[in-house]
């Protein structure tokens, strides 16, 4: 091969390099903000992880696409010149000073000099109503004071209250952990007079007074290092300090609570805006009946529902926007479903009641027609629970019910009373029965049928109508026959806090505590009272009665006097000794209050012609003097009706029936308007100290068996 041949060649390769140099070098591309796309484009789209873009998909996304924006910084700020980023700062708040404060180290050494001063009193200013800062605080002490919601201590989030005696804002425990109490102990420390130099403030939870522990220890230190002339002139001066810091924490405490109340009614006014288009957007669904029915705060309290003003959605402090109504639309929609079916429930409920009244109504009248009230009679409460009413008073709710719908109960109302009369009456006497003591079986069916009104038979209520009200001097009050089964806590109950409307009763009216209602008959509440029922044994025993046969009534027709032989010490009357007599029921109550009803106590009767003469003095005495009128009168006309009044005195009577059902006073019949109610006691006998005769011993005489 020849030299030219081969210089030939190696100069084609050369030119073919210098080519390939300079097409390599036409293909450098410079990729800018306004080409890069393109670029990406021509290459074929952005290859991902996954799946590589296509050309038109790359193409589309191009179409949307906005460059993000550049975050800013505040670096450029602070070389601004000072005289513009004052006039800036300025207008600010003094809490916005603060955040500035804390972005960058340049921005917190020019706001933090105290060349800025001008520009934290300027912001201060554009605060209505906040207190110039005092020679013991910098400005941006005082602002962080006011307005910083943290504990300047751990830091903590949310503290609200700031103390501005001692110039802190603390969480409770830093409270309690940077503080002392002002006591004693503190003054036998370090004097009596210590206290007076330093910044005082009251417990957040208590009445305790404290001081800063870091102020008291700066405030030793200081006066440790002082002459005697010098410390009277320090504390002087630190007293005089304290009232001028006093005087200010009372204006910014001041200026705090109004910021709070201003701040309070700022929120209430957006709630009640955004509560105001909540029910005008329900209104519109077709919600207008179940928003105007919405239970109110008490109803809601006790049905455990949640009252329309305090729903999660409704209560916050936002303005209702249509986006924001279209994200809680279908939640409010759900509870006022749950309102609507709230609300029927409730309208059953009291169109059973007022079915349930006519009832009332219809019993009510019937007794006073018939004259039964002297006699143990159910209650409305009881006919209630009977099914002949249930079956009218549970019709379905779109029939209307009158009183001639209730004519077939009218008509059975005699059988349906005697046969709770019997039921009642049997349940009595069989839990009389094992009560008593010393009965024999041969005395059982004669005991069936008196059983309730022998004079053995001794109750008390333990209801808490007569706990809240007791005797006069303090004495039992033991009910006998017919006054235990008229008992008015047989026949009310209290109405418990949760129940708004109960059912199957109604409320009581004037003269019953409030939140009584009526309920069932029933002798829950009353007790027997076993040691009053051996007393009574014990005086039937004094008088030579068998206490299988007498009878309440009987007893008290009898009325025989008697003495307490265990407070003469076992001495029997003779004449000369001087003795306190009392009746059958004051002996009852005298041995329960002074013997703790001993069973062992005797008991001594004076004859019947010394008893007599009493009794006609005591009555000629109570003739002549004038007694208080006594409640033991009961409205026919009201009786066993809802808000049936309680026992009124005879004025107080006359002027119900003038005023409530227009009787006058010359047309008002007793039995027929009014009637003596059956649980007052009797009048009360006072007892008599006299020197009783002696007495014969009665021959003794044997009982039957």
């Amino acid at each position: 091969m020849s030299f030219s041949n081969l210089c030939g060649s190696s100069a084609v390769d050369m030119n073919s390099d210098e080519k390939k140099s300079e097409e390599h070098v036409s293909k450098k591309i410079k990729i800018t903000a306004s080409n890069g796309w393109e670029h990406v484009l021509a290459r074929g789209g952005i290859k991902s992880r996954f799946k590589k873009t296509s050309t038109s998909d790359a193409s589309e996304f191009l179409k949307n696409y906005r460059p993000r924006a550049k975050k800013q910084s505040l670096e450029i700020l602070i070389s601004l010149p000072l005289d513009i980023l004052f006039e800036i700062f300025g207008r600010l708040l003094p809490l916005d000073l603060l955040h500035l404060a804390r972005t960058t180290k340049a921005l917190r050494a020019m706001l933090m000099h105290r060349s800025s001063i001008t520009v934290w009193m300027a912001a201060r200013s554009n605060v209505k109503g906040m207190p110039a800062c005092t020679d013991d605080m910098s400005e941006p002490a005082h602002a962080s004071l006011a307005f910083d919601a943290h504990c300047h201590n751990c830091l903590k989030s949310n503290v609200r209250s700031a103390d501005w005696n001692l110039r802190v804002r603390y969480c409770q425990k830093c409270f309690k952990e940077r503080t002392e109490v002002i006591d004693d102990k503190f003054k036998a420390t370090y004097g009596l007079k210590l206290h007076r130099c330093l910044p005082l403030s009251m417990a957040q939870n208590s009445n305790d007074i404290r001081c800063l522990t870091s102020d008291r220890e700066s405030l030793v230190d200081e006066l440790s290092k002082l002459g005697p002339e010098e410390r009277s002139v320090l504390r002087g001066t630190k007293r005089d300090e304290m009232l001028i810091r006093k005087e200010h924490a009372i204006l910014c405490t001041k200026w705090t609570e109004s910021e709070q109340q201003s701040r309070w009614k700022e929120l209430d006014h957006l709630r009640s805006l955004r509560y105001d288009a909540i029910v005008e957007k329900l209104i519109e669904l077709g919600w207008e009946e179940d928003v105007n029915k919405l239970p109110d705060r008490h109803t809601a309290r006790i049905y455990k529902l949640t009252h329309f003003e305090d729903h999660p959605l409704v209560k916050q402090p936002k303005p209702l926007t249509d986006r924001i109504w279209q994200n809680i639309q279908h939640k409010m929609i759900e509870y006022m479903g749950q309102m609507r079916e709230f609300r029927i429930q409730q309208e059953r409920k009291q169109q059973i009641r007022e079915r349930q009244s006519i009832v009332a109504t219809i019993y009510s009248d019937w007794l006073r027609e018939t004259g039964y009230h002297e006699f143990l009679m159910p209650t409305a409460a009881d006919l209630f629970g009977e099914w002949q009413v249930r079956n009218i008073v549970e019709l379905p709710a779109h029939l209307t019910v009158t009183a001639e719908d209730f004519q077939p109960v009218h008509k059975e109302l005699l059988e349906i009373v005697d046969a709770w009369k019997r039921s009642t009456g049997y349940d009595l006497r069989s839990d009389l029965l094992w009560r008593f003591e010393d009965y024999l079986s041969d005395w059982r069916e004669r005991l069936y049928y008196q059983c309730e009104k022998l004079a053995v038979a001794v109750f008390t209520c333990t209801a808490w109508l007569c706990e809240d009200i007791p005797e006069p001097g303090d004495s039992p009050r033991y009910m006998y026959f017919p006054e235990y089964l008229h008992h008015r806590c047989n026949r009310i109950r209290r109405r418990i806090w949760n129940e708004l409307h109960p059912v199957n009763t109604f409320e009581m009216g004037q003269g019953y505590p409030g939140s009584t209602v009526q309920r069932e008959w029933s002798m829950d509440n009353l007790e027997f009272d076993t040691k009053a029922s051996r007393t009574v044994k014990n005086i039937l025993d004094a008088c030579d009665l068998d206490w299988r046969e007498v009878t309440v009534s009987r007893l008290d027709h009898l009325d025989p006097r008697l003495v307490c032989l265990k407070c003469s010490y076992g001495n029997h009357c003779d004449g000369e000794r001087p003795m306190i007599v009392r009746s059958w029921r004051e002996s009852v109550k005298h041995c329960a209050k002074k013997h703790w009803s001993d069973s062992t106590v005797k008991w001594q009767k004076i004859s019947d012609e010394e008893a007599r003469s009493l009794r006609q003095d005591q009555q000629e005495a109570a003739a002549s003097t004038t007694t208080p009128p006594r409640k033991i009168w009961r409205c026919a006309h009201c009786h066993n009706k809802p808000r049936e009044p309680e026992k009124m005195t005879v004025q107080e009577m006359t002027d119900h029936l003038e005023d409530h059902h227009s009787i006058g006073s010359i047309d008002q019949v007793a039995g027929k308007d009014f009637f003596e109610a059956l649980d007052v006691p009797p009048t009360v006998i006072p007892s008599v100290k006299l020197k009783p005769k002696a007495v014969d011993p009665s021959p003794l005489k044997v009982r039957p068996v």
